[in-house]
């Protein structure tokens, strides 16, 4: 089978979505499957809504076997009046043309013509899923829909969710098979309509290998710090519990304890906004704080060597990567019951789970870490466990391909 693989960012990109797509599509190799992913100029999310966003200027490449197309994001004239009038009166409007969704009109058109493709896996964003829908609606294609959908707790939902409010939820009923990434994210989709048989849990991998060459030393000089780390690897916005981490930590040094803070990867402009408007939070922490920016691969597996206890208490992801890259890194971690986590993450067994925007949960769960060295370690050597059992790529895209060898028998080549 010739399969397209739509997202809105790939290699040489970092991220969740990202990695997810790109390994499903050199997994597609092994199965005898031939790949290409179509996705956007775009290095950073911010050049989704700005001309200001950074660009990757090489339009096609060849990464172990997969050919990666880029199309770039255009931005039209009066954009915000222009996707107000699309919203109301565009085929799926009102979730195609929302925030951060851009415009891609060049992919538009090259999907328009029949490529040659047999199966479209479509990823994350609206857009993308619009784009798969629309190519195999024209021309008679099998098509594998992947919301990603991040919609918070499973009781406390995301009030602003707009991703549903246009044409998905069609887009998920006509789909060959939906996949989901936790079983909270299945009970969506049935709650659309969408039979239970053609929903997969599928999850996110990682490769062990890459960790094998990680250093604790290498991490700590780079960070320039020595005591304890307390790490978070994300994107930081306030709905990914940024500004729940930093109050936590505050109320730990007013208790004279010793750690560092590293908040690695890119700074969304909501939490750059609250740290600018925390007066005293430099003065609190003075040198026990530390950005990194954006976080390469290799850079990576070297900060989770250096932590000794890795946050992720986000609402806004709906897998966590990261704790898995924690466990096989041998760190605890703690999580929110949010998303996969409350799938992966056991409470107090191979880590903590808290509820988003609980500040007073996430400091005592922080402090009973710090205080107790061996907990850390065995529920770090209980998690890396779960990650060989369960959580490699090469594990998590073959349930992928034996669930299309089932949709599509003509799919299946080993």
């Amino acid at each position: 089978m010739k399969i397209l693989h739509l997202v809105h960012r790939s290699w040489p990109y970092h991220g969740g979505a990202e990695r997810y797509v790109l390994e499903h599509a050199i997994a597609g190799n092994r199965w005898g499957h031939e790949s290409v992913i179509c996705t956007t100029d775009a290095w950073d999310m911010s050049l989704f809504v700005s001309r200001s966003g950074t660009r990757i200027l090489k339009r096609d490449d060849l990464i172990d076997g997969v050919r990666i197309k880029r199309f770039p994001v255009f931005h039209p004239p009066f954009q915000n009046l222009f996707r107000a009038v699309l919203r109301r009166l565009s085929e799926c409007g009102p979730d195609r043309y929302y925030y951060p969704n851009p415009f891609i009109p060049s992919l538009h058109r090259w999907l328009s013509a029949e490529r040659g493709f047999d199966l479209v896996h479509a990823n994350a964003m609206p857009f993308m899923l619009y784009e798969g829908w629309r190519y195999s609606r024209d021309h008679g294609k099998g098509l594998v829909s992947v919301p990603h959908a991040n919609v918070g707790e499973k009781y406390r939902r995301v009030k602003a969710l707009r991703y549903f409010s246009g044409c998905q939820k069609k887009i998920l009923r006509n789909s060959t098979f939906v996949v989901a990434q936790s079983r909270f994210e299945k009970e969506l989709y049935s709650g659309m309509g969408i039979p239970e048989e053609r929903v997969h849990i599928s999850g996110s991998g990682i490769d062990p290998a890459e960790f094998a060459g990680s250093s604790r030393e290498r991490g700590l000089e780079r960070l320039g710090v020595t005591g304890p780390v307390i790490l978070c690897l994300t994107a930081h916005s306030l709905d990914r519990g940024t500004a729940n981490i930093i109050q936590a930590c505050r109320i730990l040094l007013k208790k004279e304890r010793d750690f560092t803070l590293v908040l690695a990867g890119p700074v969304l402009p909501d939490v750059e906004e609250y740290i600018n408007s925390e007066k005293k939070l430099a003065e609190e922490f003075g040198d026990r704080l530390v950005l990194t920016g954006y976080v390469s691969r290799e850079e990576r597996i070297d900060l989770l060597s250096a932590a000794d206890i890795v946050l992720l208490p986000s609402r806004l992801d709906c897998f966590g990567i990261v704790v898995l890259e924690a466990w096989i890194s041998g760190k605890p971690v703690i999580g929110c019951w949010s998303g996969a986590m409350p799938d992966i993450i056991s409470d107090g067994n191979n880590g903590f789970l808290v509820s988003w925007g609980d500040t007073t949960s996430l400091m005592n769960r922080i402090e009973i870490l710090l205080d107790n060295e061996e907990l850390g370690r065995a529920m770090g050597s209980r998690g890396r466990k779960d990650v060989l059992e369960r959580w490699t790529w090469e594990k998590v895209t073959d349930r992928f391909y034996r669930r299309l060898s089932q949709c599509c028998p003509e799919s299946s080549s080993l």
